[in-house]
């Protein structure tokens, strides 16, 4: 399971910096750099005001996280199928936080 890349890919995805996404959780640029690289595990609220700055189910962001062997072998074929259209819809769901994100900044 990588966390960290999980929640680089969903920030890139919405065109967010580290400094970015920093600001919106309340910690530090190197703390989110600490996560993403995986040298640090985050608290569970640090995970939940992640996901709500990304704006996307925390079960999304520990799906994402998931990689091929941490699935058991004889299940590894039904990864193979679902885990790209699963995939598709968290990036999906990034670009939708990100025209989100551009009304609110229009409204204001």
């Amino acid at each position: 399971m990588n966390l960290g890349k999980s929640i680089q890919s969903l920030r890139k995805s919405q065109g967010l910096t580290q400094e970015a996404l920093a600001e919106r959780v309340g910690v530090s640029r190197p703390a989110i750099s600490q996560i993403e690289n995986n040298s640090v595990r985050p608290e569970q609220e640090t995970i939940t005001s992640i996901c709500k700055a990304l704006n996307v189910p925390e079960s999304l962001l520990y799906i994402n996280s998931f990689e091929k062997e941490d699935v058991a072998e004889s299940q590894r074929m039904m990864y193979d199928k679902l885990f790209p259209i699963i995939q598709n819809m968290i990036e999906e769901l990034g670009l939708e936080g990100k025209k989100g994100e551009a009304s609110t900044d229009e409204k204001q």
